[in-house]
């Protein structure tokens, strides 16, 4: 893959200004027929106007586009173990890139005051994926299942954002965001063939969100808690023996996954580096996958849900 990148900033007026780009890329897994011609070729621009409506408030509009080039992703092997076995992935004859085109309007507000600043972020997103990759099960050969990477029709994904933050005296900082979103195709997907098609994503939660407190009392103890909200999801489960008797749509429960940090920093002026040794959890109250698969013909893709049980950790970190 070969690219490069052009941006201009302009300063229209001390409350307008626009940001203007766009990326060249040659990509040579890209092969998009066009007039029976092959052209590796893609341009991706993107366009940013930003409006301050008043002091500490700004308004912004965007509008982007990207791609993906026609190819497997690690993600496309991890189906592919699914039912335990040998399986493969091969690529559609007429697989062409994938393109997203994205649209944002966001609203950001700051209050700084002498002693903390504040301040809060509205944003609407909407994005429109054209010739979406999809991975349907095309049979039985004699090395497996295999799989093919397809065109689908298009997709939509789009939602409402909402942050906040606060920070006292460099003391105390807070972060966090809600995110409310809609994934789904144009038409319906085929999971699997003994299930209905769907529409949705799977695997995508349509409410997540995250938290973090960081306490920095002074320039050698730091103490950060953090919270990372994920809300219910679709989730495909193949059968397989001792397991499951038929394949379904699974509806995981929604996580609520809790940890800190906590750090001090050691000044060594004979060795003339600092030392800074740590401690922490993370998943303080074991919020984790309740159900799993067993066997060796188990469908090793039936994972959902934060990726680690509840973990204690310590460390050690050496710095000039």
């Amino acid at each position: 893959n070969f690219g490069f990148f052009f941006q201009s900033d302009w300063e229209i007026t001390e409350k307008w200004n626009l940001l203007a780009g766009a990326r060249f890329d040659n990509h040579t897994l890209n092969n998009s027929v066009t007039n029976k011609k092959v052209v590796n070729n893609v341009v991706s621009p993107r366009v940013s106007l930003l409006y301050k409506p008043f002091e500490k408030a700004q308004l912004r509009a965007t509008w982007g586009t990207g791609f993906r080039a026609p190819q497997a992703f690690d993600t496309d092997l991890h189906i592919a173990f699914a039912g335990g076995g040998i399986s493969r992935v091969q690529l559609a004859d007429d697989l062409e890139r994938e393109r997203s085109n994205s649209y944002s309007l966001s609203f950001n507000y700051d209050k700084p005051t002498e002693h903390y600043i504040y301040g809060f972020t509205v944003e609407s997103f909407y994005t429109k994926l054209d010739n979406v990759f999809i991975l349907e099960n095309i049979g039985v050969d004699q090395h497996g299942e295999l799989f093919e990477k397809r065109n689908g029709d298009n997709a939509i994904v789009k939602g409402i954002a909402l942050e906040a933050r606060l920070n006292y005296d460099g003391i105390f900082q807070l972060e966090s965001g809600f995110t409310f979103q809609s994934s789904k195709n144009s038409q319906a997907v085929q999971y699997s063939d003994a299930l209905n098609p769907k529409k949705e994503f799977l695997r995508t939660p349509n409410n997540y969100g995250y938290a973090t407190l960081t306490y920095t009392p002074n320039q050698k103890f730091k103490t950060a808690v953090n919270l990372v909200y994920t809300g219910k999801m679709d989730v495909l489960h193949l059968e397989s023996p001792n397991n499951l008797t038929a394949d379904e749509y699974f509806t995981s429960p929604s996580f609520t996954e809790v940890g800190f940090k906590s750090s001090y920093n050691f000044n060594l002026p004979k060795l003339k580096t600092n030392l800074e040794l740590s401690a922490g959890v993370k998943n303080l109250f074991d919020s984790y996958q309740s159900k799993f698969d067993i066997g060796k013909d188990r469908d090793s893709n039936f994972i959902y849900g934060p990726a680690t049980p509840r973990t204690i950790f310590v460390g050690v970190k050496f710095r000039n």
